[in-house]
């Protein structure tokens, strides 16, 4: 993060500070809380990865690359990932953007999304646990 650069309130993508308008949702830089409220709620894209806070009384929408929740600071729980990923009742189908035997990292402060195909996680290297 470069000095000026600019996280969106509606969205909380990082944008370069020469951008007056999010990349990601299109939100103006200098939002009122009205606009904030508008472009957050017409957000609907959810992609692989992303999860919801579990923090009573939170369940804000996160992207998969935050460790922890935008809105409240609570850390991803990593505990119900590990579950899904060793197949505890775990259907595939219920996450968007998914195919069977993709699989999220294992890595403490990493639990990115990664395809069947991968040996190993594409951004840490840390090998796919059986």
């Amino acid at each position: 993060m470069s000095s000026g650069d600019w996280m969106c309130a509606a969205c909380q993508h990082l944008n370069f500070k020469k951008r007056d308008a999010c990349q990601r949702c299109h939100c103006p830089k200098f939002a009122t809380p009205d606009e904030v409220s508008y472009y957050g709620m017409n957000r609907t894209e959810i992609l692989a990865g992303d999860w919801y806070c579990a923090t009573f009384n939170c369940g804000a929408h996160n992207y998969a690359s935050r460790t922890a929740c935008y809105s409240c600071g609570a850390l991803r729980d990593y505990s119900a990932m590990m579950a899904a990923q060793h197949g505890y009742g775990y259907d595939a189908s219920v996450v968007p953007g998914w195919k069977t035997g993709d699989w999220i990292c294992n890595r403490f402060g990493c639990g990115l999304h990664n395809y069947a195909s991968r040996m190993e996680c594409y951004k840490c290297k840390t090998p796919r646990s059986n």
